[in-house]
This record gives structure tokens, sequence and C-alpha cells, in this order.
């Protein structure tokens, strides 16, 4: 995918959320009666936390060092069998820009700006951000890719656009598995969240939000179960002699969200972290085409 489609597609997601910010509320009369004054602080935190982001990726990956002072960019062949990490690496930057924008629209919705307008800020300040990171990383032995830009840009709409629909995100979410694998343990990876060997990403439905949203309003016992589509890859490290694999699968796991009081802390955090031993399900592994069932812990490389 070259620069020109990046921008088009760049220009695409701005379309759709400028659209959303622009728009008028429903002229209902609980919403005349709402008065947003939004405090402008918001964009200190929103802007801190994007440079805070940047000075660390310079540290921890060591720009200095690495900084060739002319401009690349690498097709990293997204989820192939010969790409970079497998393709898990992608998932990372979605899931990664998606919290970043929830994170971003939670703060400027506490500083009092409509749902909209902080659905605006949430996902354009890290949008931009992560073309800017990418672009510095093409200035290096890196080099920019654009499936890196590409998929922070779909994590920021994603994130976004479940924002905008409270009972779809209810219902839907993405989530990260992870114990530190091998590779961390021996300092092969220094860096946790590029970590991939210990790494799994789903796209799950719970079972509550999904009964919530055909109208089912009595609680059922399955409100505390979660269906995902998860992804991983092991052996991308690096390391010579290593067994690559790709593994995508369907998985059954509990809803640790039913636990914990909504809006609270805990509740947040099961909703983005899976916990290692809460789930298991039926993978087929890409790069030999077969089929595993495989529960927890034994997705985690150790």
């Amino acid at each position: 995918m070259d620069l020109k489609k990046i921008i088009l597609l760049s220009v695409i997601f701005w379309a759709v959320f400028l659209q959303a910010q622009l728009v008028s509320e429903l002229p209902s009369q609980t919403n005349h009666q709402i008065k947003y004054n939004p405090d402008p602080k918001a964009h200190y935190f929103a802007i801190g936390l994007q440079g805070a982001i940047i000075l660390g990726g310079v540290y921890f990956w060591n720009y200095s060092d690495r900084w060739t002072g002319e401009f690349a960019i690498e097709n990293e062949g997204m989820f192939r069998k010969d790409s970079y990490n497998g393709g898990a690496d992608k998932l990372g930057h979605l899931y990664t820009w998606a919290l970043l924008t929830r994170a971003l629209t939670h703060n400027y919705e506490r500083h009092g700006f409509s749902r909209k307008s902080a659905a605006f800020w949430g996902f354009t300040i890290p949008a931009v951000n992560g073309v800017f990171i990418e672009l510095l990383d093409g200035y290096t032995d890196y080099n920019a890719s654009t499936e890196d830009i590409l998929f922070n840009l779909m994590g920021s709409g994603l994130g976004g656009f479940l924002y905008l629909h409270p009972k779809l995100d209810e219902m839907i979410h993405l989530d990260w598995s992870y114990l530190p694998s091998s590779d961390f343990k021996k300092n092969v990876k220094r860096d946790f969240t590029t970590d991939y060997a210990g790494s799994v990403f789903t796209l799950e439905v719970n079972a509550n939000g999904l009964r919530q949203m055909i109208g089912v309003e009595r609680p059922l016992p399955t409100d505390y179960l979660q269906v995902g589509l998860s992804y991983y890859s092991r052996g991308y490290s690096g390391e010579s002699g290593t067994n690559k694999q790709r593994f995508m699968g369907v998985t059954l796991g509990i809803n640790f969200q039913q636990f914990f009081r909504k809006g609270s802390a805990a509740r947040t955090f099961v909703k983005y972290y899976k916990l290692p031993y809460s789930y298991g399900g039926y993978f087929k592994e890409l790069n030999t085409n077969k089929m595993y069932m495989i529960f927890g812990e034994q997705a985690h490389d150790y």
C-alpha cells in the first residue's frame, strides 16, 4: 500500500469524524436542556499524553542510534507467513490506538465536552500522532510502515465509533491477553508492549450486551460469558531456529465486566485486559493448517 492510499484513507476517517462533530444534536427536549461547558484543559492532558508517547518511543527504541536521516517506507507484509511478527504487531497498533482514543474521549467528556466533540478530539489527536510517529520511524532504520499507519487509524476509528454507540459498545470490544514470553524473560524483548510472543488479541462479543441489543431485559446466566475471535503469533522474535506459528480461532471465556460496577476502574480494566486463564477455544495454526484446542495459558509462550 503506497503513501497516496494512506493519505486517502486518512481523509476518509477525518471526514467521518468531522461530520460527527458538526452534525447538530437531535431536537429533543432533553437535548435542548443540556448545557455543555467545555474546559480547554482537556487539550493539555491529551497533547501531553501524546507528547509523552513520542518521547518515550524515542528513548526506548533508541532513535539516536538508529537515525539515518533518509526517509524510507517498508512493506511489512501484513499477516502473511513471512511478515514481521506474523501480523500480531498490526493488531497491537489497532488495540493501542483504540485504547488511546477511549482514554481521550473519557477525558474530554469529563471536562464538559459533548459526546460528539469528545469523539472528534479523542479520534483526531491520537490519529495525527500515529501518523507523526510513523513519519519519524521513516527517518530511522525501522522505516515507516504504511500498514502501521492504517491500523493506527482503524484503531482510533473503532474506539471513536464504539464510544458514539453505547449499546454496541456494551456488546463488542477489543481486548489483549498477555503473559511475559520466553523472549521477554531472556531479554530478547525488552519492551512488553512489543512482546508479541506473549500476546493474544481478541474481538469479543459479550452475551450481556447482545441480550440487551436484541431487547431481552431479563438477566440470563449467559451474561457472564463472551465469545471472541482471537489471533496471535509465536516464534517471530528474530531468534534463529524458532518455529514460526500464526493462530486464529474462536474462543469462549468469562465476561468479568459483570462482576464489577459500571464505570468502575476494575470493570474498565477487565474489559480491555483478558485474563490469561479465563478462556479457551478452537484454533487453526495458519502456517501448517493444523487445528488445536487451546485453553488459557496454553496460548502463551513460556
